[in-house]
């Protein structure tokens, strides 16, 4: 009987061993393929990243970010999403990463718990939930000691817990600290102090390490450790300003050897100083280190510190820079105005407009915006004071500033303290000042005020800033004494 032909039998006879292994092996894998697209992904939906994982939040996180290993429904996830205690955003979806970005400020010394229940994918098995627990920052504060061991050293004060608050001297007793800036993660502070190695009382700049680590980064840094920048024995370094991105500092500087040769200096992050051309007593720099506002005499000079900030531009009739908003798109200013009347001033930085908020009898010491998204601003301002028997005197208060409609409400009033210095906390849920008693100076050690007052003593008091201060009929917050010391601000 004759045997049929067929083309393909007689090519698979035709092949070595290895090349039938290989075919069949082809084959398998491509019924194995088709059984997975026909039965579906059977992996279950996990979360592959996820941005606040060893990390502690705070005013400056923007986002949280997660992906996952699987295409979601983003109206199920966002349903699905419990943040306790509730931490406000909106999200934004690109693929299979989800963009939450925070529309509120973390509250800080406070812990989060995050849940996400990952529902089952079609014919899949369903996914472990997902859950987080999210530290942020600590609720703490740097200050300037006045009392015992402490006197003329850096603090780093912890009152997260206020039942156990934390201590740490940050500076050795042989430094008499001046003024200090904190860097963005804490981890640092930057401070100008009367160095025993120079002669005549100059200041010297330093940094040292507060030991806080908000990124959880492998390096550990014990707090105190000290490093001396630019070594110059010809400048006495008088002011510093950091910008609140660590990213420019600015130092008042005066020749030793010349009074003459005085001014304002520049340097960059990692870079070393070098002259501007500018005098100034009084300046702050932006928060990203693109303008620095400096008194000069008939108004408020804004002056770019990098190219991309544009030309100079001088504000007319200013008396005083107050403070910039977080995001540096406007600027608090005051304004005398003919009638000697005082002024608040937003100037848009962008549009380079300005607007005036309110116009009152009475002078602004200091003003610090809200961090928070209400458009307030919490300001120090005088009144005068005239007791029997005695000269007219100006007496500070603390009042809360609606900067859309120019309603402000007095908070506190501060009597027989002409200086005091005021900063708000990150999260916008406390202000803190500090109250000084001065006597005359007495040696090129001693501790000063900015008028060169000697300070004899000084308290540190908390004003906690609950709710919204938006009618009169809320209770006024009561202020709460810290501790012993001056110059307080709040650890970012």
């Amino acid at each position: 009987m004759m045997e049929r032909f067929s083309p393909t039998t007689a090519l698979w006879k035709k092949l070595s061993l290895f090349d039938r292994t290989v075919g069949a092996i082809a084959i398998v894998l491509v019924l194995l393929i088709a059984v997975v697209l026909l039965r579906g992904n059977q992996s279950p939906l996990m979360v592959t990243q996820y941005s606040w994982r060893n990390t502690n939040i705070g005013a400056q996180t923007q986002a949280l970010t997660m992906t996952f290993n699987h295409p979601v429904d983003p109206d199920v996830m966002e349903s699905g999403l419990v943040i306790d205690p509730p931490l406000a955003g909106k999200t934004i979806w690109q693929g299979r990463r989800w963009f939450y970005t925070l529309t509120d400020i973390p509250r800080y010394g406070t812990n989060y718990q995050l849940t996400l229940p990952l529902p089952a994918m079609v014919r899949g098995p369903r996914g472990q939930d997902f859950t987080s627990l999210i530290t942020s920052r600590a609720r703490a504060l740097a200050y300037i000691g006045v009392a015992g061991e402490e006197r003329g050293r850096l603090i780093l004060y912890n009152i997260t817990n206020p039942q156990q608050p934390q201590k740490i001297i940050l500076t050795p007793k042989d430094l008499t600290v001046r003024q200090f800036q904190i860097y963005p993660q804490g981890d640092r502070l930057i401070f100008t102090a009367t160095d025993p190695t120079r002669r005549g009382g100059q200041q010297n700049i330093f940094t040292v390490a507060t030991g806080i680590n908000n990124l959880n980064t492998q390096t550990k840094v014990l707090p105190g450790k000290l490093e001396r920048l630019w070594e110059d024995q010809d400048y006495d370094n008088q002011r510093i300003a950091l910008a609140a991105n660590g990213s420019m500092l600015v130092i008042a500087r005066e020749n030793a050897q010349n009074s003459a040769d005085s001014g304002l200096w520049v340097a960059p992050s990692g870079e070393n100083p070098r002259p501007l051309g500018i005098r100034a007593e009084k300046f702050i720099v932006g928060p990203n280190g693109n303008f620095l506002a400096v008194g000069q005499e008939g108004g408020v000079g804004l002056i770019p510190l990098i190219p991309e900030a544009g030309a100079p531009h001088f504000l007319e009739a200013m008396e005083q820079a107050l403070d910039f908003s977080a995001d540096g798109k406007q600027l608090l200013l005051s304004q005398q105005n003919p009638d000697f009347s005082h002024s608040l001033i937003v100037y848009d930085l962008q549009e380079r407009t300005q607007r005036e908020v309110l116009r009152g009898p009475y002078p602004l010491i200091s003003c610090r915006f809200d961090p928070r998204s209400q458009p307030r601003a919490y300001c120090l301002q005088a009144d005068f004071i005239q007791r029997e028997g005695e000269p007219v005197q100006p007496e500070p208060y603390l009042a809360v500033i609606n900067l859309t409609d120019g309603q402000a409400r007095p908070l506190l009033a501060l009597p027989n303290y002409p200086e005091v210095d005021l900063t708000v906390a990150p999260d916008g849920l406390g202000l803190m000042f500090d109250q000084v008693a001065t006597g005359p100076t007495l040696g090129s050690h001693d501790l000063l005020t900015n008028s060169q007052r000697s300070i004899v003593d000084g308290r540190v008091w908390l004003l906690p800033l609950p709710g919204d201060l938006a009618t009169e009929t809320d209770a006024d917050p009561d202020p709460q004494e810290l501790t012993a010391g001056f110059a307080p601000r709040w650890m970012p």
